[in-house]
């Protein structure tokens, strides 16, 4: 059985998507023999784009399987690597949540006639809010799978893949909330300023109530600082959201990512994660890094076991930063 792995953010540019497509390429190269499934789910589509796969007009993307209108098999698409397939994101998910309102419309009106049809001899039963919601079911409940559209979903590709790593926008409604009700595991990356500490906490919030409602078995793997500097205020952002942490019993990953202007550079023009084409590459290495530390917290498997790493990279390596 795949490990669902997650990386969700509350808010936009604290490096989501340079984490999930690093994190495909570490274990692409510690785990040669595994399947990868890359799920994006940002309208954004550069988890999609890193893994040099082009949406055409007509294809399938991960719109068509919160529609319904496309099952995952028939959505993911194979990449440059044998080993890593894709589930591609475009534009078509900025759409999304109108596109179910309009579903969710034309759904309470066929109800809607229907019950007035079926009580047209005793109209007065519907007369009434609560007459309409005694009447309800959750066919024509707009909550009803709002935080949870994707269940059961991947049931069928779970035992093609080792690890199905899923990325998110930026947000904490229906797209991030669905792919947190699947998940088993949830990485929450901050860049450590003024306020990353508010959205780690909203994010970790939301996450305790839908692992209430919909999804017992998440775990959070833990909280992740990246794009970080060697400055006063970032050393007392790491302390705050350290203290928040070890108080809360979630952990804090000793693995920091350093912000690099050199590493963006060459995954622009190298197309492919630096975890993968550069892997002796001293930022490369914070990745492996993260890897075994998430091996060791039994987070790359859904029983929580520790994993034997096949390949590992060394981490004193003296490649390019």
């Amino acid at each position: 059985m795949a490990v669902g792995i997650t990386v969700a953010a509350n808010k936009g540019g604290v490096g989501k998507t340079l984490i999930t497509i690093n994190i495909t390429g570490a274990l692409r190269k510690a785990f040669p023999d595994a399947k990868i499934l890359v799920v994006d789910t940002d309208a954004q589509g550069n988890t999609t784009k890193s893994f040099r796969v082009k949406v055409g007009n007509d294809q399938n993307t991960i719109y068509d399987v919160f529609m319904g209108t496309a099952t995952v098999e028939e959505t993911i698409v194979s990449t440059y690597d044998s080993n890593i397939d894709v589930l591609p994101a475009n534009s078509d998910n900025n759409y999304l949540e109108f596109d179910k309102m309009e579903e969710f419309r034309d759904s309470i009106l066929e109800w809607f006639v229907s019950l007035v049809k079926k009580f047209k001899n005793n109209i007065s039963e519907l007369m009434t809010i609560e007459g309409l919601k005694n009447k309800m079911t959750n066919i024509i409940d707009p909550s009803a799978n709002y935080f949870n559209a994707l269940a059961g979903s991947f049931d069928n590709v779970q035992e093609k893949y080792d690890f199905i790593i899923y990325d998110t926008p930026p947000e904490l409604k229906q797209v991030t909330s669905s792919v947190l009700s699947i998940a088993d595991v949830v990485i929450v990356p901050y860049e450590p300023d003024l306020n990353g500490v508010d959205g780690v906490t909203h994010l970790i919030s939301r996450v305790l109530t839908l692992k209430e409602k919909y999804n017992p078995n998440l775990r959070i793997g833990g909280v992740l600082a990246n794009k970080v500097y060697n400055t006063n205020l970032h050393a007392k952002m790491i302390n705050s959201m350290m203290k928040y942490t070890n108080r809360n019993n979630y952990h804090y990953f000793d693995t920091e990512i350093p912000r690099s202007i050199t590493f963006a550079d060459k995954l622009v023009r190298n197309g492919l994660p630096i975890t993968m084409n550069d892997p002796s590459n001293k930022f490369a290495q914070n990745f492996y890094k993260l890897i075994n530390e998430m091996n060791r917290l039994g987070l790359l498997s859904t029983e929580g076991k520790t994993l034997d790493i096949p390949v590992q990279l060394h981490e004193d390596s003296e490649g390019e930063e």
